[in-house]
C-alpha cells in the first residue's frame, strides 16, 4: 500500500497549520483528518470513542482525549515526528493540547465505518448505531455511568438519524439487547434522568 505523503517531518508543520486558533472541539476532528492524509491507502485511522460522542452532542459530552483505530506501526512514527510523547497507553503533545488513544487495530466485527466530512477532510468514523452500543457495552459491563449517559445524549439528539433496526442488530449481537430497551424507555418517554440507571 502506498503512502499518501512521503514527508513525514513536515506532518507536524501541516497538523500546527490545521489545529492554529481552531476550538478543542474541532481540533480533534481535524487531526484525524490531517493524520489519515499520510497513512496508507485502505489503513486509515478510524474515530471512535468520547471525542466522536463529543462531535455528534456538539460539545454536550467532553472529553480529554481521542481515541482511533488504526495500524500503530504507521501512526507512532508520525506521532513522534510531531513531537507527541508516550504516557502509559496515550500519546501527549501538550502544544498541541491533544492526548490520542491508539484503542486497536480493528473494529469490533459488528462495527461499520461511515465518512463525516468536516472542514475539508473526510473522517472515517464508527456509525452513530456503533457509537452508542460501544456506550451501552461500557455502561452494562463496566458500570459506567457516565458512558450510560452518553448514550442517552446520543440518542436523544439523533432519535431521527438513528437506524432503529440496525441498532437493534448490532445490540444483539453484542449482547446489550436488554440495555437499549432500557434507553429507547428512558430516550422514548424523555423518563428518568440519564443518571437513573447507574
Amino acid at each position: 500500500m502506498a503512502r499518501r505523503s512521503l514527508d513525514r517531518a513536515s506532518f507536524a508543520q501541516r497538523l500546527e497549520a490545521a489545529l492554529r486558533g481552531r476550538p478543542r472541539d474541532e481540533r480533534k476532528m481535524l487531526f484525524v483528518g490531517v493524520l489519515n492524509k499520510e497513512l496508507p491507502e485502505g489503513r486509515e485511522a478510524v474515530l471512535v470513542g468520547g471525542a466522536l460522542v463529543e462531535f455528534y452532542t456538539s460539545g454536550g459530552y467532553v472529553t480529554g482525549d481521542l481515541d482511533i483505530i488504526g495500524d500503530r506501526d504507521a501512526i507512532i512514527p508520525l506521532l513522534e515526528s510531531a513531537g507527541f510523547s508516550k504516557s502509559g497507553r496515550t500519546w501527549w503533545n501538550t502544544d498541541l493540547e491533544l492526548v490520542v488513544d491508539i484503542a486497536g487495530r480493528d473494529l469490533r466485527r459488528t462495527e461499520t465505518i461511515v465518512r463525516v466530512v468536516f472542514e475539508g477532510f473526510t473522517i472515517p468514523t464508527v456509525s452513530l448505531e456503533d457509537l452508542i452500543v460501544d456506550r451501552l457495552l461500557a455502561a452494562t459491563y463496566w458500570k459506567s455511568a457516565t458512558d450510560w449517559e452518553q448514550a442517552v445524549l446520543l440518542l436523544r439528539a439523533h432519535r431521527s438519524r438513528v437506524n432503529m433496526t440496525a441498532l437493534k442488530q448490532k445490540a444483539a449481537a453484542n449482547d446489550v439487547r436488554d440495555a437499549l430497551k432500557e434507553l429507547t424507555k428512558v430516550v422514548g418517554s424523555d423518563g428518568p434522568s440519564a443518571s437513573a440507571r447507574r
